[in-house]
């Protein structure tokens, strides 16, 4: 038989099959793809500490760009929201009122890890707590009641602090190399040598 006749033969034969309907190409295994969780933080972590009216608001707003988060001790044993925008007003002579963007109570003026939110986070505006330019206008100022040179925070507060650090980190893209404590800006000791920074870091308060 000639060669160019076994090579008909030969490619006869696959093409019937292929023809047939028989054939089919080899399966490929699919791609894993890992699927990440959302960014967004599950409201119920914020349900014990926020009213409804606070969480709402915080839905709504709409955040500039934050590159930090600042926490502070009011250095006092008693103070709320209220009090220290007071303060400020009058004693520092703030137009916008409270430096800070959050307070969080400790049972004495505001209840214990109660959440307050300032009118500097409503309206998205610079805060006044840090004392240098650059955590002022881009740090989001938390302040928890209490002097934590002399005792600790509660265990509510440390909780409220926790999710709402960790609320403010995914809203505003903020890294927790950039969650510091005020004397990280500034020359002080605020917010106190108590304050459990590492275990707030951690995120070990849940």
């Amino acid at each position: 038989m000639l060669f160019w006749q076994k090579m008909g033969i030969c490619m006869f034969f696959p093409l019937l099959y292929f023809m047939s309907g028989c054939y089919s190409p080899p399966t490929i295994p699919p791609t894993s793809t890992i699927m990440k969780p959302s960014a967004k933080l599950p409201e119920k972590k914020l349900d014990f500490y926020l009213s409804s009216d606070i969480k709402n608001q915080l839905e709504r707003c709409f955040v500039r760009d934050w590159k930090y988060i600042v926490v502070h001790h009011s250095a006092s044993d008693t103070g709320s929201a209220e009090e220290f925008d007071k303060y400020h007003r009058q004693s520092r002579g703030w137009q916008n009122g409270l430096g800070y963007h959050f307070v969080i109570g400790n049972g004495k003026g505001s209840g214990d890890g109660e959440i307050e939110m300032g009118n500097r986070w409503k309206r998205q505006i610079d805060g006044a707590h840090a004392g240098t330019k650059e955590y002022n206008q881009f740090g989001v100022g938390i302040c928890l009641v209490g002097n934590f040179n002399k005792t600790y925070p509660t265990q509510a507060q440390m909780k409220s602090l926790s999710a709402l650090v960790e609320y403010i980190q995914e809203r505003c893209h903020i890294p927790t190399d950039n969650v510091l404590m005020h004397r990280h800006c500034k020359q002080t000791d605020c917010p106190g040598r108590n304050f459990p920074y590492y275990k707030l870091l951690a995120n070990t308060f849940q």
